[in-house]
């Protein structure tokens, strides 16, 4: 007969699995740590880079969606900065509401991503969204679905429900395209108060008298605006050798102010027209 194995109550079982020690899980943070300050800024300098050359990839492949939306509204584009009177933009007979706008509300709602979006072909289907900046998309003061629209039939703004801007709405805090009555006196990269700016993209000379279109991109980092304007301006005409927009960039197709707080809105050439 085979004798019978009884285990006693509060006898434990041998042998069990020994669990790591307070030094051994000391020692593997540390190298964790080690190992993530070594990966770290490389990453972050990978992911830095990707957003330029995509943001840079956009804004050349902007430049021919602008000139084809032009080509469609008989060679010239609407203004969206630079309006004195909503009535000359509105019909007041069809939208009678929007007509009834501040016109610093109406110029602030407007963008020309609307009109590239409105045109009978477009090539634009959203808004534009840099890689680099700011990622704020929505204009203060609500949301895009009472911005003015573009008819080109009539050449007018409208927008569906007929509803008057708001004070305070708009996208002046917000990536997006413009496009301004050209200003010859006005510094590249800044709009002065009728809206009008201006770049010398041949490095000395301002544009000729007529419309500029421009992409406005928010609150970019100064490492990043400084890649921006390498990859898009001759190298002749960089006016900021820091590398991190350490100083004002104010010829090329891409220009902007010094950095400060480590950022800077970077302006970049689309058109003359």
């Amino acid at each position: 007969m085979n004798p019978i194995t009884t285990t006693q109550p509060g006898i434990k079982r041998a042998h069990r699995g020994r669990g790591f020690s307070l030094i051994e899980i000391l020692v593997v943070v540390a190298i964790i740590g080690v190992l993530a300050a070594i990966l770290l800024p490389a990453l972050t300098k990978a992911l830095s880079s990707a957003h330029v050359n995509r943001t840079v990839a956009d804004v050349k492949q902007l430049k021919g969606f602008v000139a084809d939306a032009a080509n469609q509204l008989g060679g010239t584009l609407p203004q969206t900065k630079g309006y004195a009177s909503v009535a000359a933009a509105v019909n007041a007979t069809t939208n009678p509401n929007l007509s009834g706008s501040a016109v610093a509300d109406f110029n602030n709602s407007l963008c020309l991503d609307e009109v590239l979006i409105s045109v009978p072909n477009p090539k634009l289907e959203r808004y534009f969204s840099p890689a680099c900046g700011s990622q704020a998309f929505l204009p203060a003061g609500g949301s895009s679905v009472v911005d003015p629209r573009y008819n080109a039939a009539t050449g007018t703004f409208y927008n569906l429900p007929d509803t008057r801007i708001s004070s305070g709405y708009g996208y002046s805090a917000v990536s997006r395209l413009e496009c301004a009555a050209v200003d010859a006196a006005q510094a590249p990269g800044t709009v002065d108060a009728s809206g009008g700016t201006n770049f010398k993209t041949d490095g000395v000379n301002s544009l000729p008298a007529g419309r500029v279109a421009y992409a406005v991109i928010k609150a970019v980092a100064g490492p990043e605006a400084s890649q921006i304007a390498t990859a898009i301006n001759s190298s002749a005409f960089m006016d900021d050798a820091t590398g991190s927009a350490g100083t004002a960039q104010v010829r090329g197709s891409v220009a902007y102010a010094a950095a400060v707080g480590g950022v800077t809105d970077v302006y970049v050439y689309l058109g003359n027209f």
